[in-house]
């Protein structure tokens, strides 16, 4: 933007010379008319002048007000703020205050981020899980039977996994409606009881292993993916359920 005042101020003389001509300065070429010329040229000369300052000085300032320091930081406050509210804030604020700049101050858009990273969350445990299952088969390939109970309860949990990663999205869905005005607290019902449902089904997940004798290492990295996915879920659900409407 400030290149248009480059333009500008080396054309001046030109743009004077050809506005003003000279001769008319002149005592003995003056005539009345030629000295209204001379005003009328100058105002609009002016005007114009003064209008392109007051737009490079507004642009300024809107880039200015959109990038400063105190603007970027009043928006961590407000994720900061929120994520007091939750269970674990320190792991709310760890992850949602680099988004903050996109969140501003909206609770909206705080909530509904919140709820896709939970998404990327549950896939990531959902991944883990996977993993685990197939090796599980591969391990159990040849050796009837035994490895029955270990690979049920890697397949159970699996199905938990996804179904979390659907009831998540269904969440994500009803809060795009928020914003419309029709049946709110319906919708906000709506958001919380696919939330709590997500979290039910992640602690689902983990009972099995609490039932059945399984591999040590395969249920501590169940454990521990799927414990951090209840966290992130259950924080998620605290910021719905203080969300204001």
């Amino acid at each position: 933007m400030y290149m248009c005042v480059v333009y500008i101020l080396p054309m001046r003389y030109n743009i004077v010379s050809e506005l003003f001509p000279i001769h008319l300065f002149t005592p003995e070429r003056r005539t009345l008319k030629q000295k209204e010329a001379v005003v009328i040229k100058m105002s609009q000369f002016l005007y114009s002048l003064t209008l392109v300052f007051v737009f490079l000085a507004s642009a300024n300032t809107e880039i200015t007000a959109d990038t400063s320091p105190s603007y970027s930081k009043n928006h961590k406050i407000f994720v900061k703020t929120a994520c007091n509210s939750t269970t674990y804030p320190d792991k709310c604020y760890k992850s949602l205050s680099s988004y903050s700049s996109t969140i501003k101050s909206d609770p909206i858009k705080l909530c509904t981020t919140a709820l896709k990273l939970n998404v990327n969350s549950a896939k990531e445990a959902a991944s883990v899980i996977s993993k685990l299952l197939k090796k599980s088969q591969k391990s159990a390939a040849g050796r009837k039977n035994k490895m029955l109970p270990e690979k049920l309860i890697l397949r159970d949990c699996l199905e938990e996994m996804r179904d979390t990663i659907v009831e998540l999205k269904q969440a994500i869905t009803e809060m795009k409606t928020l914003r419309d005005g029709d049946s709110v607290p319906e919708h906000m019902t709506n958001v919380r009881t696919w939330v709590s449902a997500a979290l039910t089904d992640e602690g689902t997940c983990t009972d099995g292993f609490e039932e059945i004798k399984v591999n040590k290492e395969t249920k501590k990295k169940v454990t521990k993916v799927v414990e951090e996915l209840a966290t992130t879920t259950s924080n998620t659900l605290a910021l719905i359920k203080n969300l204001s409407y």
